[in-house]
């Protein structure tokens, strides 16, 4: 795939162009993320509970960030990528501790005319998810960790993605805008995208059994069922290639 980048204006149709081609190019990988990127966004019929409004606020900001994911993982941006899913994750959790708690002091409290998160609200809402949906509590904190251990932070390691060396015979060096080109990873990128919203998808599911916050529309269960099969199928497809293989020995 070569797609070009030496000025902005190149660059700006590439990425137009990488998010065109992503069928193409990953095929059910960037379907599968698309799908559940618009099961995320849409999975809404109605809400019951309109003083539960808070849960909306921080809905719609999972929908922003979980398709800005999507669009850097397919244009190539591994770290972007993670840095949106880190804002899912968060805007999950505390979405999630929204369906339950309406009270506008459990979210922020007005520091000198500013509005301000102390810690002791973020470890509230740690603990009622914890408390209350253990599973899922867990889930958030794994998937959080993993990346506040990898790509949250600048590192040589993920430096390199940017970065060669030329041949001695051309010497110099390449720091490309994009990643460089490498299939695997964009599937692994479209792939956690995928499974994260999948993940919250089925956490608030869970808790809205028992909130009663919202109803889901009429064909969720089936579109559900169908992302989640595939989801499966394609992580059993990566864990049989030989760089998964390799990781894990």
């Amino acid at each position: 795939m070569n797609y070009k980048k030496s000025t902005v204006g190149e660059i700006i149709d590439s990425e137009r162009q990488m998010i065109l081609d992503g069928d193409k190019n990953y095929g059910e990988y960037f379907i599968n993320a698309s799908e559940f990127n618009n099961l995320l966004c849409n999975f809404i019929k109605s809400i019951d509970d309109i003083e539960k409004f808070i849960f909306v606020v921080f809905l719609s900001q999972i929908k922003k960030h979980h398709t800005l994911a999507l669009f850097s993982a397919v244009r190539q941006h591994h770290i972007q990528a993670s840095m949106n899913l880190r804002q899912v994750l968060e805007a999950g959790a505390w979405a999630g501790y929204a369906m339950g708690n309406k009270e506008l002091e459990k979210f922020a409290r007005s520091k000198s005319g500013l509005l301000d998160v102390p810690d002791n609200l973020r470890k509230a809402k740690n603990k009622w998810l914890e408390n209350n949906f253990k599973t899922k509590s867990d889930e958030i904190k794994k998937l959080k960790d993993l990346i506040n251990q990898s790509t949250a932070h600048s590192t040589i390691i993920y430096a390199f993605q940017n970065f060669k060396m030329n041949p001695i015979e051309n010497p110099g060096f390449n720091t490309p805008f994009f990643d460089f080109d490498d299939e695997y990873k964009v599937k692994n990128d479209l792939w956690f995208v995928a499974n994260i919203a999948q993940g919250l998808i089925d956490m608030f599911y869970g808790i809205n059994l028992q909130y009663k916050v919202f109803r889901f529309v009429d064909n969720f269960d089936e579109r559900f069922r169908e992302l989640v099969d595939q989801n499966n199928r394609l992580k059993l497809e990566m864990m049989q290639n030989p760089r998964f293989i390799k990781f894990i020995k």
